[in-house]
């Protein structure tokens, strides 16, 4: 069912981008499509939450009254809720669905990552050295038809360019490629520049770039180039070799920390609320400048949906309290 579940995101994004022609728009897309498919649900909990808030002065009177009898405290609780017709797990329920979701568009978004970075790489080194090709395809085919290697054809990739001399690796790869052809794969990519893999991409009618994001699939930073190398940070502002700005991060961060405020019960926070709201926005931040750009964009996109959404609904729901305390005066 994972996989299945994997496999459909991954064909529903590609589709997608066969139209569009850019992963970045691609995923922006994805995620409102995915945000307007569980509003319903979304709504269902809000309303729900909502109606718990009204109940809590009641709640706390049963609270109190009964703190001596859990048994006849949980009772009084639970026939107010079915009067009211809450269900105190019904703000639970788009949760537990968003939890497998983001994993499993993560595990999507990884997938297509493997597939457009091997191309890029290919395709970079091949034009880079022309006599390649051969040693090239026999690298290729025989990592992806050994079990050795652990990682798939672009994360091993990934893994040369951004450290060619990872010892680990190199030697999984000889055992398995052979010691010469490994040493000239190895070789080609030490001499490419990130220059030279810039004026590459720019050479291609690329679906990689996004805004001010040279590749989405490498992470949206000033310290990693479009090939994931590191590079100096005082240096990369000013030779235009990072791949991103670190806004993404940024972003996933502020909009975590705006989603979470805008979504907390009324009548204050609790300290779990509280510590949720501080590590959160800490740990979104962490998140999506360590993994690709395209998931910090899914990350984001989903962020301000569901800003927009929680601020429409506020505004409704006050307005619904406004008409109906005007009808009883």
């Amino acid at each position: 069912m994972w996989s299945a579940l994997v496999g459909f995101l991954q064909t529903i994004i590609e589709g997608i981008n066969s139209i569009v022609g850019n992963y970045g728009v691609s995923v922006v897309l994805f995620s409102i499509l995915t945000r307007l498919a569980l509003l319903p649900l979304d709504l269902k909990a809000k309303a729900s939450t909502s109606k718990m808030t009204e109940l809590n002065p009641q709640i706390q009177k049963i609270n109190e009254k009964y703190k001596n009898d859990p048994d006849k405290r949980n009772k009084k609780t639970m026939e107010l809720y079915q009067k009211h017709g809450v269900n105190p797990m019904g703000g639970c329920l788009p949760m537990l669905l968003q939890l497998p979701l983001m994993f499993a568009m993560f595990a999507a978004l990884r997938a297509i990552s493997s597939v457009q970075l091997q191309e890029f790489y290919v395709n970079l080194i091949n034009d880079s050295n022309s006599t390649i090709g051969p040693v090239l395809d026999d690298f290729v085919n025989k990592i992806v038809n050994s079990s050795a290697i652990k990682q798939n054809i672009g994360d091993v990739f990934t893994s040369l360019f951004s450290n060619p001399n990872n010892e680990r690796l190199i030697g999984q790869l000889n055992e398995v490629v052979g010691s010469a052809n490994v040493t000239t794969v190895i070789d080609s990519i030490k001499n490419i520049s990130t220059t030279q893999a810039l004026d590459f991409l720019k050479s291609q009618e690329s679906s990689l770039g996004f805004l001010w994001i040279k590749n989405v699939w490498i992470a949206d930073s000033p310290v990693k180039d479009i090939i994931g190398r590191s590079i100096p940070f005082m240096e990369s502002g000013w030779g235009g070799a990072w791949n991103g700005l670190f806004i993404l991060s940024a972003l996933a961060g502020i909009t975590s920390y705006f989603q979470m405020k805008l979504t907390a019960p009324a009548g204050g926070e609790n300290q779990q609320t509280k510590g949720m709201g501080t590590i959160m926005p800490i740990m979104s931040v962490w998140f999506t400048s360590m993994y690709t750009s395209a998931f910090s964009i899914y990350w984001v996109t989903n962020n301000l949906f569901q800003i927009v959404q929680q601020l429409i609904y506020n505004r409704k729901n006050s307005e619904g309290k406004t008409v109906k305390e005007g009808a009883k005066k």
